[in-house]
């Protein structure tokens, strides 16, 4: 496998040397390659340097169990110096030669096009990580060690996997990046390894989805063999994403039970782009916050509101420390702002405001709540979604 790789590696990496030999300036080195490699494939590389820190932590193991060392992978700037063609690029016959013949409006020209080729590439593929990781929040909450130790015990069922790793594609980080690497090589079950295959791809990570007959049954007992080969392998799970399977996960299942957050951003959709803005700010500063459409969005459907998502966002503001109420004109209409806002306070939870309009500029603070503008004694009985009475008035007579 490692020695596919690595041929594909320097395929790939001989054809990329090759284009960008049309655009050197007239003094270059291997700098000015590796440099331009970069410049113009940037996802490549990367992928390359993630091949060769996980090669070297595999060899790094070996060591400590006191094994030879298998793979020896050499550093991304050595293996495209060690290329035909960037040995002849960097040949003094071919350096002088190229300077000698450099003609600066012909260069401008190769430039113009190899950007108007690889630009519109490199933007789409970066639109694509940027709206997967939309979907997630750049933190590492102490749950999430909880979460992967609750995947890896044996009694775990493939369904309660299912769930679990669903709840770690919401954290994108080292840690949780490298749990689905580690997935993507291990994991037995097929649907569980292609999940984690399929997110690292979305995210631009490098992965190599791996055929059942090359993957090792992970237990030495010939009973549980038999059953990893026969039965686990070939299960699956398909997820209900509706209100009502997170409401029953959240009553019943641990993954659901140990989530805390710092902040729960009570706020009105109509200021999605500054919501967004403010979570990536308080990722920063390593505070894991609650927004329904990043953390529940797999499930809190605006077609599907009901009974079910009001125990959801009752659950999660009971996990959360604290309460952000973001102020705009939208916010302070919002019938479930209110009712969020009155069943954190009964709960005694601290609630901070911050204004919308402050948000972009970064002028922002966060200020204890005095207008409790949203003070409703019966505010159980707001009425936040169509037939709300019908079906309360149902559950009363079951």
């Amino acid at each position: 496998m490692y020695t596919k790789e690595l041929e594909s590696f320097k395929i790939n990496f001989s054809n990329y040397v090759k284009k960008i030999s049309l655009v050197l300036p007239k003094e270059y080195d291997l700098e000015t390659i590796v440099s331009l490699i970069k410049r113009y494939y940037p996802f490549e590389w990367q992928i390359l340097n993630e091949k060769y820190k996980y090669y070297c932590a595999k060899d790094k193991k070996l060591k400590v169990l006191g094994k030879k060392v298998r793979f020896a992978m050499m550093e991304p700037i050595l293996l495209v110096e060690s290329l035909d063609i960037t040995k002849k690029l960097l040949s003094k016959e071919y350096i002088d030669s190229y300077r000698n013949s450099f003609i600066i409006e012909v260069k401008i020209l190769a430039e113009d096009d190899f950007k108007k080729e690889r630009d519109p590439k490199i933007r789409k593929r970066q639109e694509k990580i940027t709206k997967a990781k939309i979907k997630a929040q750049e933190v590492e909450p102490l749950f999430l060690d909880e979460l992967m130790g609750l995947y890896d015990r044996k009694s775990t069922s493939q369904k309660d996997r299912i769930y679990i790793l669903k709840e770690l594609q919401k954290y994108y980080c080292t840690k949780v990046i490298d749990f689905f690497k580690r997935k993507v090589e291990s994991e037995y079950n097929r649907q569980l390894r292609e999940m984690a295959f399929y997110h690292l791809q979305e995210l631009g990570h490098l992965a190599v989805l791996r055929k059942q007959k090359y993957m090792r049954i992970p237990s030495k007992n010939k009973k549980r063999r038999e059953i990893l080969r026969n039965v686990y392998a070939n299960e699956r799970f398909n997820i209900k994403e509706i209100p009502e399977e997170l409401e029953y996960r959240i009553q019943n299942s641990k993954e659901q039970k140990i989530k805390t957050y710092d902040y729960f951003i009570s706020h009105s959709s109509a200021d999605f782009k500054e919501i967004q803005h403010l979570i990536v700010e308080l990722n920063k500063s390593k505070r894991n916050v609650y927004c329904d459409w990043v953390n529940d969005n797999d499930y809190l459907k605006r077609n599907l509101v009901g009974l079910a998502t009001r125990t959801v966002i009752e659950k999660r503001i009971e996990q959360s420390k604290a309460i952000i109420f973001v102020k705009s004109e939208h916010s302070m209409q919002s019938l479930w702002v209110k009712y969020e806002l009155n069943y954190a306070l009964e709960l005694n939870k601290p609630i901070y405001e911050i204004k919308k309009k402050d948000i972009l500029n970064g002028s922002y603070s966060t200020e204890k709540i005095i207008d409790l503008w949203f003070l409703e004694k019966e505010y159980k009985n707001i009425i936040l979604f169509e037939n709300q009475l019908k079906n309360e008035n149902r559950n009363v007579a079951n």
